[in-house]
This record gives C-alpha cells, structure tokens and sequence, in this order.
C-alpha cells in the first residue's frame, strides 16, 4: 500500500502518522525511546493525574520526563475540573511538551469515580468546560482522546468530538469501544469512520491494531488519519517498524527472532534501571520480561521465575538461563526451563 501522508497536529508534523497509546504504568521513557527508534511518529507518556499536578505532587511531576529525542512527545491528563485542570496544562506546557492531550477515554474504577477519563462522556458539557479552560491556558496543540461513548445507550463520541473541534482541538484519537466494554468485544471500526467523516480535524484510529496489517486495514476502512498502536506495543517495539515497512515497501518484515527480543528486552531493562532505579527497576520489568517472552518455549515457567526474582542483576541471570535455554531446544534438548 501507499505509505500515508504525515499527520499534521497544529504546528507538530507526524511521521509517519503511528502514535504510541499513552497506557499507566507501562509508556514511561525507557518504553518510549524503544518504540521512537522503531519508527514511531509521536509518543505519549503514561497518562497523568492534572490533579496531581495542581497539587504539586512529587512523583505526579516526574511523569512530565521525556528526552528530546523522543520528540515529537505529547503528555496527557486527566481531570474534570476546569480550573485545576487549566494549572495542570500550564504546567504541562511550561516543561516543553509539544502536545497536550486530554484523557476522555479512560474507564478504569477511580478514574471514573472520580468523574474524570470515560466518565465525561456521559455530560458533554462537561467535557466542553474543561476543553475550553485547557485550550485558553497553553499554546500548545490539545487534543482529546475518547472511546465512542459511555455505552451503547450513550454513544456522544461523535457529539464530543464536534463539539471539541469547534472549541479548537487539534486532533482526536478514537478507541472504538465504548467505556462500559473497556477491551471487551471487537472495536467498532465503523463507528470511527463516522467520526472522521464528520470532521475536519485529523482523526486517529485505535483499537485492534496488532499487526502492520491491521494498521493498513484501519487506515483503509475509517479513512482515518493516523493510526494508534497501545496494548500491542508491550514486549513488542517492533510493531512500529514493521508498519512502517509494511507501508512503504509492501514486505512485511519476519518477526524479531528469541535473540533479539531478549537483547532489546535488556535494553529495555537497562534504561529502566537509569530512569527508575533498581528497586522500581526490578518490579517494573517483571511484567516486561513476560511480554518480551510471550510465545517462545518455556516462557511460563521464565515468567514465574521472573515474578519471583529479587532484582534486576537476577532479572539478567535467568534471561541468559533463558536464552541458553532456547539454543538448547533448538538443537533438539528438552523443552526450555522444564
């Protein structure tokens, strides 16, 4: 297929137009960096409490870390007062983010409790009052990303999304799922494509994208502008550069062989120890290591004994056990960590 054309948000060119989801606890720097080596057009960090930020919050502060070499980076927020949510932007703005998004998305128990992320869908109102305070704060680009709404019985994605345009966001992702599905079910594809067809801003696609293919088939079936690549992205950095090949060559790349995941699994866990530091490091990396391994033989048993490794130099000791391992079964040995 043709490659598609950058993604332009305001001022901040794309390219090529795949966006890494902003996910808790995973899009930090060390995943990030990964994933802008593997093409990626756009990061975002994980999502952040604009309460948090008002309130000065240390480790809520921390989350606005990013390198230049990540850029263009956009930092999302979340929040349903106007007024705290306005400090929040300024804050974002002020430490040089090149995108500030606002989660509208989100159907997690407390952030929905809180009347924030997905919940929002269901007052529009309320969605247009924070808008409308975070766009008069910063002269960065906003954007929005929602679900398509609340329920089946609440479905103002479109609605937000017209309204939003006219306050001045720059751009809107759209998960095609409603809140109450949260990753149940198939994304509604479809739906997405109304809303692109309904507006004039740019319109991102998420939802199902797990293969370079997948990305091609939603950018072909919504006419979206760009495409959002969040839970397949975990273990999985090469999702970007493959699409991107995939897009400009029409070759699909082979998959990363056992080698080279664990040796960018490692990588990975080396940023993360710079960036977090051993205690975080370790605990963090449990759940990566898994990912990194998911499909090759023996990955349970190194999953279990990863959950149960004190520390980062342990972490390291049983990806070389397991590697070892893996050159075994190959030459035709027992199964790997049996």
């Amino acid at each position: 297929m043709r490659c598609p054309p950058p993604l332009q948000i305001g001022p901040v060119q794309v390219d090529p137009p795949l966006v890494l989801a902003p996910m808790s606890g995973i899009t930090n720097v060390p995943l990030r960096l990964l994933v802008k080596e593997h093409g990626a057009g756009l990061v975002c960090n994980e999502f952040i409490s604009g309460y948090g930020l008002f309130h000065g919050n240390a480790r809520t502060q921390d989350y606005l870390l990013f390198e230049d070499s990540e850029r263009p980076v956009s930092s999302q927020i979340f929040g349903a007062d106007p007024a705290k949510m306005a400090i929040a932007a300024r804050q974002v703005a002020d430490r040089g983010a090149d995108i500030l998004d606002l989660n509208l998305g989100c159907s997690v128990k407390k952030i929905v409790r809180s009347g924030a992320g997905a919940c929002l869908l269901q007052t529009p109102l309320e969605v247009y009052r924070v808008v409308a305070a975070i766009i008069a704060a910063v002269a960065i680009p906003v954007t929005i990303k929602i679900r398509l709404g609340w329920s089946e019985e609440c479905l103002t994605g479109l609605e937000v999304a017209q309204g939003c345009q006219e306050l001045g966001v720059a751009a809107v992702a759209v998960h095609g799922r409603t809140a109450t599905q949260a990753y149940r079910g198939v994304a509604n594809w479809a739906r997405i494509a109304e809303i692109k067809a309904a507006l004039r801003i740019p319109v991102i696609g998420n939802g199902d994208v797990r293969t370079p293919q997948d990305a091609a088939r939603l950018l072909a079936t919504t006419g979206c502008d760009g495409v959002m690549i969040g839970r397949a992205a975990q273990g999985n950095p090469w999702i970007f550069s493959r699409t991107v090949a995939w897009w400009q060559t029409g070759v699909l790349p082979p998959e990363p062989t056992a080698d080279e995941r664990l040796d960018t699994a490692l990588r990975h866990g080396e940023l993360m120890l710079h960036y977090k530091g051993p205690r975080r490091c370790a605990e963090e990396m449990r759940k990566h290591l898994a990912w990194y391994a998911h499909g090759l033989p023996g990955a349970a048993a190194f999953r279990e004994q990863v959950n149960a490794a004190p520390s980062w130099e342990a972490q390291v000791a049983l990806v070389e056990r397991f590697r070892e391992a893996l050159q075994r079964f190959r030459a035709g040995a027992a199964a790997p960590l049996d």
